[in-house]
């Protein structure tokens, strides 16, 4: 589990770098086209990045969110089951 949120971590961490560096290049010259479009490029790719983490961590919630109300004894409150569910931040809706 550690492994998955410091990929999220990580992936978040160049996320927010690469969108600096994009505000940086438009603000600081407007007649670089090349240096623009190629921090847009790598903004794309960790953005994408970053989705994939949100994915795989997601993975991991849905995972332990089976394992525990397969493993329960008693009955489960719906309560409990939205309590993870709320806990993941859908990037994509």
């Amino acid at each position: 589990m550690d492994k998955v949120v410091d990929c999220l971590e990580n992936a978040y961490q160049e996320f927010v770098t690469a969108a600096t560096t994009v505000l940086e290049s438009k603000a600081a010259s407007d007649d670089d086209q090349a240096a623009a479009d190629a921090a847009l490029e790598s903004f794309k790719k960790k953005w994408e990045a970053f989705k994939a983490a949100c994915d795989q961590a997601d993975e991991l919630v849905d995972s332990a969110k089976q394992r525990i109300t397969a493993n329960t004894t008693f009955p489960v409150n719906e309560d409990m089951i939205d309590i993870f569910a709320s806990s993941v931040v859908d990037f994509d809706g």
